[in-house]
């Protein structure tokens, strides 16, 4: 048995069930939280779990295709890593039956060697696109409801305070930063994670500097 199945079977034995629905119905399975480092490694550093205004603004908008290939990856990236009871890949084995992945699977690497030796252009771009799309219907072929469960666990959402973090609490915690030279984060409480309490650190520093640059213009 190899180190990393031991270290598998040790966070399997200490991990409890959690139940998390599949297309509605509700399921058991071994869910780990992630660590700060974990969740970096899947792409954590272009997602923030604080919603401000401008990301309100946003999610009124249809997405682009770019964007929800970003979303499609790290919420897979996320879930290979905290599920060890079923594995992804057993899960993913499910989702696919009837599916012929391996033949889009064959078809992305084909169009993507095809990209590789076009210039840019309407063609290519075009090209793009059509792999943009492959990679989205593979890696969103588990459930909305069941990867949003299992990612909701792993990054310990439900038992944090970071969705009641508002722009005005960041702003002032950004202010108090700045006074005292340290971080916005030290200057807001509650139960946050390493990964969270980066998240506040940034997302503060940028509402900071929106509300100084309008301040700066309304003058």
């Amino acid at each position: 048995m190899t180190d990393k199945q031991n270290f598998r079977d040790f966070d399997s034995i200490k991990t409890p069930l959690i139940q998390v629905p599949f297309h509605g119905e509700p399921v058991l399975v071994q869910v780990r939280e992630l660590t700060q480092a974990q969740i970096m490694a899947c792409g954590g550093g272009n997602m923030s779990l604080i919603e401000t205004f401008q990301d309100k603004i946003r999610l009124k908008k249809k997405p682009t295709l770019k964007e929800i290939v970003a979303y499609a990856e790290i919420q897979t990236e996320l879930c290979k890593r905290a599920l060890l009871k079923p594995t992804y890949a057993e899960v993913f084995e499910v989702c696919a039956k009837g599916v012929d992945i391996e033949k889009n699977r064959e078809e992305l690497l084909e169009i993507e060697r095809m990209i590789s030796s076009m210039p840019k252009g309407p063609a290519r771009s075009a090209l793009e696109r059509e792999t943009d799309g492959l990679r989205v219907w593979i890696d969103l072929l588990l459930p909305d409801d069941f990867l949003a469960g299992v990612v909701t666990y792993a990054l310990c959402i439900s038992k944090s305070d970071i969705k009641d973090v508002t722009e005005d609490a960041l702003y002032t915690a950004a202010v108090l930063a700045k006074i005292g030279n340290d971080n916005p984060a030290d200057h807001l409480k509650g139960r946050f994670t390493d990964f969270m309490q980066d998240d506040i650190n940034i997302r503060a520093a940028l509402i900071y500097a929106e509300r100084q640059k309008d301040k700066n213009h309304g003058h």
